[in-house]
């Protein structure tokens, strides 16, 4: 019986674990969109605004010649 216990304290930490990883994994690029309106307003989405700064900058790095 005892062991019940433990198999239920298992799959209440398995099923939040797999539902995260499966929404928030890298093969989607950014995360999925929280709803703030941001990119309605401006046009540019608030969550990969910065990652495309950076991805660009790090570009311009690699392509010089040093």
């Amino acid at each position: 019986m005892v062991w019940y216990g433990w198999l239920f304290l298992l799959a209440v930490l398995a099923v939040p674990a797999i539902i995260c990883g499966v929404l928030y994994n890298d093969k989607s690029g950014s995360t999925p969109c929280i709803g703030c309106g941001e990119c309605i307003r401006t046009g540019e989405c608030v969550l990969v605004k910065n990652r495309k700064k950076t991805m660009s900058k790090k570009r311009e790095k690699a392509e010089k010649p040093s």
